[in-house]
């Protein structure tokens, strides 16, 4: 005997009228692009109703380069964005909405209760690479959301150690604290770090490490100009490529201090053996 499977849907409709009689922001998956009248779209979705939100509404910077600007798009699927929702054509099942929108109200609100010092709930929503000369690419920082501001966030402030491969940190979509260390008003200006969280592992790092000492670390961090090997979260060592041999992120060495620099907050390294490889 078949059994008929009855799947139940819940009825958004409701909420979808209140965001355009209430002006009610709307937090729901975006999960493609599409285009529509010739102009890409965010396609936002919950069950079996569709919503475009526009790149004009998208609250992205929109480039000069229709490249640039999909990219930017791009980077937002997978993620769950903030909206108003600004027309509704219910006999297609389809609504219009406007991330832009959602955090300028956001953000009015934000601004007047930011101070330094605070710490805040953030998204992040796109890593930012710069190419090098050798074809390869360089992590600056991250953009993340906060209460519908966008804000730059460096690499530098997400460890007191190298960070080469934000990903391995953190993936777009992802939410995190962060504390606010300075704020710009006049310039609409917010300075974010994560490692501000935590205590500096510097001030006393020649106390437990010494030159010409070896050490136990873990590579994190392959470049052209060496490698980097961590010993502890935020102190790493930058060390020279091996003569021989291939090594990989996660491999276990053994490193001979060969400079330590606490001003600087850098240490120098050779790589004596693999202790275990990745």
């Amino acid at each position: 005997m078949l059994t008929e499977k009855i799947e139940f849907f819940e009825d958004l409709w409701p909420e979808i009228y209140s965001s355009r009689q209430n002006k009610n922001i709307l937090t729901w998956p975006c999960t493609g692009i599409e285009e529509f009248n010739k102009t890409p779209c965010l396609v936002v979705s919950k069950e079996r109703l569709k919503g475009l939100v526009p790149l004009e509404e998208s609250g992205i910077n929109v480039s000069h380069d229709d490249k640039i600007s999909r990219r930017r798009l791009m980077s937002l699927i997978g993620q769950d964005i903030n909206f108003l929702v600004i027309g509704i054509d219910k006999k297609n099942n389809l609504f219009v909405g406007s991330r832009l929108k959602a955090m300028e109200k956001l953000s009015q609100i934000a601004w007047d209760k930011l101070e330094p010092g605070q710490i805040k709930t953030v998204v992040a929503r796109r890593i930012i690479r710069r190419p090098k000369e050798d074809g390869t690419v360089n992590d600056i920082g991250l953009y993340v959301e906060l209460d519908g501001i966008e804000v730059f966030l460096p690499v530098q402030e997400l460890s007191y150690g190298w960070v080469g491969d934000i990903s391995s940190q953190i993936q777009p979509g992802d939410v995190f604290d962060v504390k606010v260390v300075n704020i710009d008003k006049d310039k609409q200006r917010i300075d974010l770090s994560v490692k501000s969280l935590y205590p500096d592992p510097w001030p006393d790092c020649a106390d437990r490490y010494n030159k010409n000492a070896i050490y136990a670390g873990t590579v994190t961090g392959i470049a052209q100009y060496g490698i980097f090997v961590d010993f502890e979260p935020g102190v790493n060592a930058l060390c020279r490529h091996p003569k021989s041999g291939k090594l990989t992120k996660g491999d276990k060495v053994a490193v001979l201090i060969t400079r330590i620099n606490s001003n600087e907050k850098k240490i120098n390294g050779v790589i004596t053996r693999v202790l275990r490889k990745n």
